[in-house]
């Protein structure tokens, strides 16, 4: 069976889960940037071992995950059309 491990200390970002990233490189919400585990695995062993994480099935965070958007990442000028009442 395949994980995600979620830092449960670290609340929320919006609404958002904060998944261990691949590689240990801090925390994501976005479930591409997570690292999937192995029960196996000796560092999901070690992870799991502290209170701080929360172990969820993979599948199952998968079928709850809903695509959205990262307002940081932005470009505000490229804007779309501004709906014109005028024009009617």
């Amino acid at each position: 069976m395949k994980y995600y491990v979620e830092r449960a200390e670290s609340g929320f970002i919006g609404n958002c889960l904060l998944f261990w990233r691949k590689g240990g490189h801090g925390y994501s919400c976005d479930l591409a940037e997570a690292e999937v585990f192995d029960d196996t695995d000796p560092s999901f062993i070690n992870i799991t071992s502290e209170r701080k994480y929360r172990v969820w099935e993979k599948d199952y965070i998968d079928a709850c995950a809903t695509l959205h958007v990262d307002s940081g990442k932005l470009n505000f000028n490229r804007a779309g059309i501004i709906y014109d009442e005028s024009k009617e």
